[in-house]
């Protein structure tokens, strides 16, 4: 084991010991989830590798009388790979201006459209769709976010959100050399029965650095659509559309995802179709379909297949993912 994956190692067991010991104050919440996965695919080689997609372990606390409150997680399922490493996913403090607006500090996922901010363990499909992944790559931001929930709905008051953060963190891949991006985030949600949503978002971006030595800027903008409908029934659907300039040129994807649990069953069929075109002749596709089934008290298999063109590329992938949910009592 190399010397950094041992100082990663050990800075993880500092941390477990640290939330081990914080679960004897009754207002720390200990909560998380693991995600242990056998994939296989055609696209990239045709080994069958197991993996540990996501180890998620996370404290929450309320630190005065105020309500303010902190957040910080980190994903310990990197410690498995090649490189060994541990990520911060959040680390933010979130505090109460008034009964209905709050402000969020830190750094945590961008608060942009529904794919993004939804939590990996809820979302039925292994992995967000590609729209989602390229023109919001790695998801994740540092800045303020102010965010309005109205304390009542009933005349179709929407709540919301406002943010001024560093950009989207993995754009600074983007560059040779990264001088500054930032970023100004803006949407508004309303809620629909059975806990569902409907949403707008926008996002405007100025990113600045270096490539092959030539200095370089982008004005990049992204506006996005989505609805989240949970039936009284047995079926949801969920569907979002992105649009926008990335690294300054006209893109734009989108999907459809269909869930159906038939009634008195632990297991919901979902099919996902999502498309994104980067502006180039050919797009990509995919067909993502699967099952997902509660094991047990939060615990879920999930078996899923996608047939996938990428541009004029055929391929599939195949994935078996046994995941793990846990929070303190």
């Amino acid at each position: 084991m190399s010397g950094p994956r041992v100082l990663w190692v050990l800075l993880a067991v500092v941390v477990l010991v640290l939330l081990v010991a914080a679960t004897t104050s009754a207002e720390v919440k200990i909560s998380g989830y693991t995600q242990v996965r056998c994939a296989d695919t055609s696209i990239e080689d045709d080994d069958c590798e197991f993996d540990i997609r996501r180890c998620m372990l996370g404290l929450s606390t309320p630190v005065n009388d105020d309500g303010t409150e902190i957040r910080l997680c980190v994903n310990l399922g990197g410690l498995d790979d090649d490189d060994g490493e541990m990520n911060l996913e959040d680390a933010i403090i979130i505090h109460p201006l008034s009964a209905e607006w709050k402000a969020r500090v830190g750094y945590s996922d961008a608060v942009f459209g529904y794919d993004l901010p939804c939590s990996s363990s809820r979302r039925l499909p292994l992995e967000r769709a590609q729209a989602t992944r390229l023109l919001l790559p790695g998801g994740k931001d540092t800045g303020v976010y102010c965010t309005y929930t109205p304390q009542s709905t009933r005349n179709g008051t929407p709540s919301v959100i406002l943010g001024i953060t560093n950009d989207i963190e993995d754009v600074a891949d983007w560059f040779d050399e990264h001088d500054r991006s930032y970023a100004f985030v803006g949407g508004l949600r309303w809620g629909l029965p059975n806990k569902g949503q409907a949403g707008i978002s926008y996002m405007s971006s100025k990113r600045e650095g270096t490539i092959g030595g030539t200095a370089t800027e982008w004005d990049d903008d992204i506006w996005g659509a989505h609805v989240r409908y949970n039936s009284s029934s047995n079926f949801a659907f969920q569907g979002e559309y992105l649009a926008g300039n990335r690294q300054e040129v006209g893109v734009s994807g989108w999907y459809g995802l269909l869930e159906v649990k038939p009634s008195n069953s632990r297991a919901t069929a979902f099919y996902r179709y999502d498309t994104y075109d980067d502006g180039d002749v050919d797009d990509y596709c995919r067909h993502t379909l699967g099952v997902a089934l509660e094991v047990g008290a939060q615990s879920r298999v999930t078996l899923q297949y996608e047939d996938i063109d990428d541009e004029g590329v055929g391929g599939s992938n195949f994935g078996l993912q046994w995941q793990v949910s846990y929070a303190s009592r």
